[in-house]
């Protein structure tokens, strides 16, 4: 009961700490063009115009090198989020703004029906904080209802989406997740299982010692409040810098191990090392039998270790459930890239020879073509269109292709 007591306690009326702040600093990396911005953002409750526009640069569609004005919202929603969980690393950026010719791209190539995307109205991000498990960052996302999220665990970097949209969430929580992130009983969010979650809900998942006690941490990291975040400066807060008097010059300190070893002295030693003296002969026992001697001579290997056994229950006590696995999505019209991250069977790729007209893999079926909604596309020809969208990228000015046809 302490336990409940403690998450409601946090999740209730308590602000966050981060809200009420009139200056704020962010710093973003960006995985594919691994660039780096710390700007200040906004003074006095003001957003700062040229900071915005670095800010803008930075998110852009890596692909073109093409930028969007992105949604102020989001950005303030990512440094709330950031500074709530106390992440002291820059906030990680694996894609911000897409812009229309890139998500055209994606959607022939790779396929998909989203032609309005929140990543081309400049509303969504998809983060991830180094320092920060990934859980988190998804509850943290949730508990603020002011867009979508979605949750890429499996994915080949482990990312968070991040939307000024419709509140909504992929996959959706589980039910007593969602009541121990929301104790009073009231968010916009639905359970896995369909349906809002209601006060008994709330009464049941308190029951769960584990995940209680998991989300009171949670809403403990949030609440609490953090220290400012030092930026270093290259300049000299100095008007002129101090001047030494003199040089540095070396200081001669005497040998504390003495002299070294002579040649003479490393030739014995390594003589030494090099020719072991042979172990003493053991007497033969007249008690004990040839392989007796043997098995004497030998040594015992180490005991293995023993099995942790799990207690018995007692009577009335109720163990907690099997720890539950959330998948990511196998698809969505969000993220087209993430189709090339789903696990599929390898075997069937596996061809006599390495020709994109090899007999067999003419006749292999992409693995997701009903997801594709679409006709069924051969893995030949899903290999030509990623090619040719790579060459039609990469021929056109000023641009930095990473290829995807590997």
């Amino acid at each position: 009961m302490a336990i409940g007591l403690l998450v409601i306690a946090c999740a209730g009326s308590i602000a966050s700490a981060a809200d009420g702040t009139r200056d704020r600093t962010i710093s973003f990396y960006t995985v594919n063009a691994k660039e780096t911005l710390t700007v200040q953002y906004m003074k006095d409750g003001k957003r700062i115009p040229e900071a915005m526009d670095k800010i803008n640069w930075i998110l852009r569609d890596w692909r073109r090198d093409e930028k969007a004005n992105m949604d102020p919202e989001l950005i303030d929603l990512v440094w709330e989020i950031h500074q709530e969980l106390g992440s002291k690393e820059p906030i990680h950026v694996i894609s911000a703004y897409r812009s229309r010719a890139t998500n055209d791209m994606l959607r022939r190539t790779v396929g998909g029906q989203a032609s309005e995307s929140r990543h081309i109205l400049g509303k969504a991000m998809d983060v991830m904080f180094p320092d920060v498990p990934l859980k988190r960052l998804r509850y943290a996302g949730l508990v603020h209802e002011r867009g979508g999220v979605g949750y890429y665990p499996t994915s080949q970097i482990p990312f968070v989406h991040i939307d000024t949209d419709r509140v909504r969430a992929w996959p959706r929580a589980t039910r007593q997740e969602l009541a121990l992130l929301f104790p009073s009983g009231r968010t916009q969010h639905l359970a896995a299982d369909g349906g809002a979650i209601t006060p008994a809900d709330v009464r049941v998942a308190m029951n769960n010692r584990d995940l209680a006690e998991e989300m009171s941490e949670f809403h403990k990291l949030r609440t609490t409040a953090k220290p400012t975040v030092q930026y270093a400066s290259l300049m000299p807060s100095l008007p002129q810098l101090p001047k030494l008097l003199s040089s540095p010059k070396p200081v001669e300190r005497p040998m504390a191990l003495g002299t070294r070893p002579s040649d003479d002295e490393r030739a014995r030693l390594a003589a030494l090392a090099a020719e072991p003296p042979p172990a003493a002969a053991l007497p033969p026992s007249p008690q004990r039998s040839l392989v007796q001697e043997a098995s004497a001579r030998m040594p015992m290997p180490p005991a293995p270790p023993k099995a942790a056994q799990r207690p018995a229950p007692q009577s009335g006590v109720v163990l907690p459930p099997a720890p539950v696995f959330v998948a990511q999505p196998s698809f969505d019209d969000e993220h087209f890239e993430e189709l090339s991250f789903n696990v599929f069977p390898a075997a069937p790729l596996l061809t006599p020879t390495s020709s994109q007209d090899d007999a067999v893999l003419v006749r292999l079926i992409h693995p997701f073509a009903q997801e594709l909604k679409g006709e069924a596309m051969s893995i030949a020809s899903f290999i030509d269109g990623e090619t040719e969208a790579a060459q039609n990228l990469s021929a056109l000015p000023n641009r930095k292709v990473a290829s995807r046809a590997r």
